[in-house]
């Protein structure tokens, strides 16, 4: 712990800009808040997004940091599954089998025959 505070403050912010900032109510009147934005680091050229989340607990005088999450936001790190595409007569047999009928408590879709 003493070596993630030692870094974040070994940084030297030389600006710092809030795109949104989203709060809730949560557990024991505490709030769970949620800030996206950049900062620009000394001796590096473009601003870094970031996100961060905490969560303010309640105590006797105003809130305290319970809980927070900081990471910096790689725009080329988007992880997009790849779609597996079968062929449509897959599609048909497996609309006709067994699985496809509903159960009792289960949602039903108009692909499935409902009884």
């Amino acid at each position: 712990m003493q070596q993630i505070h030692a870094l974040i403050m070994s940084l030297s912010y030389t600006g710092i800009e809030i795109k949104t900032a989203h709060s809730l109510e949560s557990w024991s009147s505490g709030v769970v808040v949620m800030v996206s934005g950049s900062v620009q680091i000394k001796d590096y050229n473009q601003r870094r997004k970031f996100m961060q989340t905490f969560f303010l607990a309640p105590q006797e005088k105003g809130f305290f940091v319970l809980n927070d999450i900081f990471h910096f936001v790689e725009e080329d790190q988007v992880h997009q599954p790849q779609a597996i595409l079968l062929p449509q007569s897959h599609h048909d047999s497996q609309l006709n089998t067994s699985s496809a009928i509903n159960k009792p408590g289960k949602f039903c879709t108009s692909l499935c025959s409902c009884t």
